[in-house]
């Protein structure tokens, strides 16, 4: 697949219809924020990935479709965190180099300050099938040869690992789980970003965001201008125009000279759903 010249969400589609045999679905609902008024989920075999925010559906949909690139083909990371000019994932990249059912993934997530590979899998489970850990089946196996084997079960998904006590085979079992329900993805690193501290605070910032909104409608006077929505709305507003600003065009596109550029469409692209 090469990715050059495409947007985010060509690139995504193009990557889950060869890879996964998939065909993403975008959900939008609309929020009370003034600057990111939409929102866009990609669902993909059943899976909630990315939320991408933005002052329209297509925005909205792009921001989507680059996050959840970054989970599925974590090698682009780089290139589009240095497109978006963030930093806040550079940290992660460590973790792209780590296999899912790596045995030093506990140990690492804990160095690390981030969560554990059993609260990812709760995250998981939450986020995606509405469970709790009341769903997961688990119990630790005393072996003859005086080894212990961890066995987890979650719906039609079971694992057995060899551990060296409850603790370690918890995480590691969880571990196991995780992989059977992402077999697309490798690195722990897409995992974190989907299930761990950073997605937790993009969600809670965003509620946090709603009921402020909720809790400014309450001043509302009867036939008075509501001021504290006013000076909200100028807030945001002020943000996207800062926003907008800081957007600078990176050039002008030249395509090599032995490279013959595709001839103009006959088709009628408001008719075509992008």
């Amino acid at each position: 697949m090469n990715p050059k010249g495409k947007s985010y969400v060509c690139i995504l589609h193009e990557y889950v219809q060869h890879a996964l045999k998939k065909q993403p679905k975008y959900v939008f609902k609309e929020v009370e924020n003034a600057a990111t008024p939409y929102a866009a989920t990609i669902i993909i075999n059943e899976l909630q990935y990315s939320t991408g925010y933005g002052s329209s559906k297509k925005q909205a949909k792009t921001e989507a479709a680059k996050a959840t690139l970054e989970i599925l083909l974590p090698e682009l990371g780089e290139k589009i965190r240095e497109e978006s000019n963030t930093k806040d994932d550079a940290d992660l990249s460590f973790f792209d180099e780590i296999r899912i059912e790596d045995p030093r993934v506990p140990e690492l997530c804990n160095k690390t300050s981030e969560l554990s590979p059993y609260s990812i899998l709760l995250n998981c489970l939450q986020r995606n099938f509405g469970l709790n850990g009341a769903n997961i089946d688990s119990r630790l196996v005393t072996q003859k040869n005086q080894k212990n084997e961890f066995v987890m079960s979650v719906g039609k998904h079971t694992v057995q690992v060899q551990c060296k006590n409850k603790k370690d085979g918890k995480q590691r079992a969880s571990q196991a789980i995780l992989q059977k329900l992402h077999p697309h993805i490798s690195s722990w690193g897409s995992l974190l970003r989907l299930y761990g501290n950073r997605s937790m605070q993009t969600m809670r910032e965003k509620k946090a965001e709603e009921q402020e909104i909720t809790l400014l409608q309450s001043n509302a006077t009867v036939n008075q201008p509501n001021t504290s929505i006013i000076n909200k709305l100028k807030e945001e507003m002020l943000k996207l125009q800062e926003m907008k600003n800081s957007i600078q065009p990176i050039g002008k596109f030249l395509p090599p000279e032995d490279v013959a550029l595709p001839s103009a469409s006959g088709i009628d692209l408001n008719n075509v759903d992008l």
